[in-house]
């Protein structure tokens, strides 16, 4: 018997039997991922941009300090008045002169008493002075005797300046006295005026 040749090569035959068979394609190496991710299209990456944090509204600002007026500043803010030591001596009023004196020496001395009526005396005479009044005002009353023992009293006062200067051209405009003296001007006269007053308001009363 001869032997005929086959119509198909070995290698066309194995292709035709495996694929005829279903189970050789199941059996075929998966193909690498990174081989399909390199055939899809690359897309962009879409980065997620986050916006910065919108920051808390601030407070307004304080307003600045407004300075004070002047005008509305305390009283006490102001500048003191300024003022000079000024010594002064005065006699002893005679008896019934003054009944404020006599009813004081009751209960201290007569230079304590004097001193005490003396200091009211001054304070009157300052607003004489700032009010221009002082040019009416008596200049003497009737006193003791010099020569008696502690007649005089001597003392010292601060006074404002301003005052002081009215004080000196009204005693002494030409300025030849001297201090005692005119010490003894300005003590004298403020009593004066006191007691003066204090008769005047006497002769009111019922």
């Amino acid at each position: 018997m001869a032997i005929r040749k086959p119509r198909l090569s070995v290698a066309e035959a194995r292709t035709k039997a495996s694929a005829s068979d279903p189970q050789s394609t199941s059996s075929a190496p998966p193909r690498p991922r990174s081989d399909l991710a390199a055939r899809q299209p690359s897309e962009p990456v879409r980065q997620r941009i986050e916006s910065p944090p919108t920051p808390a509204p601030s407070s307004p600002p304080l307003p600045a300090a407004v300075p004070e007026p002047a005008m509305l500043r305390p009283i006490d803010d102001a500048e003191p008045e300024p003022k000079v030591q000024v010594f002064v001596s005065a006699l002893l009023p005679a008896k019934g002169v003054s009944p404020s004196f006599d009813m004081l020496c009751r209960q201290y001395r007569p230079s304590k008493a004097l001193q005490m009526i003396l200091r009211r005396a001054l304070d009157d005479y300052e607003g004489l002075l700032q009010s221009g009044a002082h040019k009416k005002c008596p200049s003497s009353y009737e006193t003791v005797r010099p020569s008696e023992q502690g007649a005089l009293i001597q003392t010292s006062r601060m006074m404002p300046v301003a005052l002081v200067s009215v004080a000196r051209n009204h005693f002494d405009p030409l300025g030849l006295e001297s201090t005692r003296a005119f010490g003894r001007k300005l003590a004298s006269t403020a009593l004066a005026s006191f007691f003066r007053a204090e008769a005047e308001r006497a002769k009111r009363l019922p």
